[in-house]
């Protein structure tokens, strides 16, 4: 199966073991010359390479208060990501063989190993 955009999907087809990818971007300034998601289409785009999975749609907010002070950044901090993050994994499970988070903002980094480091604890 070539990669699919869960988004599109009706959940009868949803079956057999899948791997399930969401991009984790970030919505920030990235100087004057390049849009505020722009982490986040990073993050879907090399999501979209991966073959035979199911690509979620992107988790667009991300920790980004280094950023707060430029117009139009929105950050929820590391602890509400986190959370997102674990309770998305924790969901998803029910249904897919496996997730993967695929990190388009360096500011995700120690946020996402801390939530992966808990869902791996978990099973």
């Amino acid at each position: 199966m070539a990669t699919d955009t869960l988004g599109t999907q009706y959940w009868p087809d949803i079956v057999g073991p899948k791997l399930l990818v969401v991009p984790v971007g970030s919505l920030e300034q990235h100087g004057p010359h390049l849009p505020l998601d722009t982490d986040t289409r990073i993050a879907d785009a090399v999501a979209r390479t991966v073959p035979n999975a199911l690509v979620a749609p992107a988790v667009a907010y991300g920790s980004s208060g280094e950023h707060e002070g430029f117009g139009g950044t929105v950050s929820i901090g590391s602890a509400a990501l986190e959370a997102l993050l674990v309770e998305y994994g924790r969901s998803a499970c029910r249904w897919a063989e496996r997730v993967v988070f695929v990190n388009g903002h360096g500011g995700n980094g120690p946020t996402l190993r801390s939530a992966v480091t808990l869902l791996r604890y978990e099973g």
